[in-house]
């Protein structure tokens, strides 16, 4: 063999994830459901779920070059608003907020804006219809192995029982 060749070999990994090549397999993320109903939000508050949504998700460790992160789910409204307008937000650490509790809701973590989240998409959803989310750069939450998802509110309002449901959600990886 070309000794060329041989000392290239060992770098031939390295090449490779500086040009995003290599795919790494998609990760399922859990269902989960989410609602702001009876937390009265002002404009421009953010309700996070006070839970880490990548749980469980298994991606190498934050030192390898992630070259590109993708994600998606599907959003339903379960409601009967006609059009709800959110923004999600994402933030790779707990927000420190207030916990808020409702009864027969649940809790959620209650902030006067973003609390260093990262807007990731804007939605309008409609009852019933499923609405595909995708994500494209939640880089810095994949890395830490955590992304708490806020909403604001911007046109609608959940009334009581009503909730957003998030299925099949899966995120991936480039190196």
């Amino acid at each position: 063999m070309n000794p060329v060749i041989r000392l290239a070999l060992p770098l031939l990994p390295l090449l490779l994830s500086a040009c995003g090549w290599i795919s790494l397999p998609e990760q399922r993320v859990s269902d989960f459901s989410f609602t702001v109903s009876g937390l009265n939000l002002t404009p421009g508050q953010v309700a996070y779920l006070p839970y880490n949504q990548l749980e469980g998700v298994r991606l190498p460790p934050a030192l390898l070059p992630y070259n590109g992160v993708s994600g998606g789910a599907d959003l339903t409204y379960r409601g009967q608003t006609p059009e709800l307008r959110l923004e999600l937000f994402g933030a790779s650490f707990r927000p420190v907020c207030p916990l808020v509790m409702v009864a027969g809701v649940g809790v959620s973590l209650v902030c006067d804006g973003p609390a260093g989240g990262q807007v990731l998409s804007e939605l309008t959803l409609h009852p019933g219809e499923s609405t595909r989310l995708r994500l494209g750069g939640p880089d810095q939450a994949v890395r830490g192995g955590a992304l708490y998802l806020g909403v604001r509110l911007l046109e609608g309002q959940f009334r009581p029982g009503e909730r957003v449901d998030v299925t099949g959600g899966v995120l991936g990886a480039r190196l």
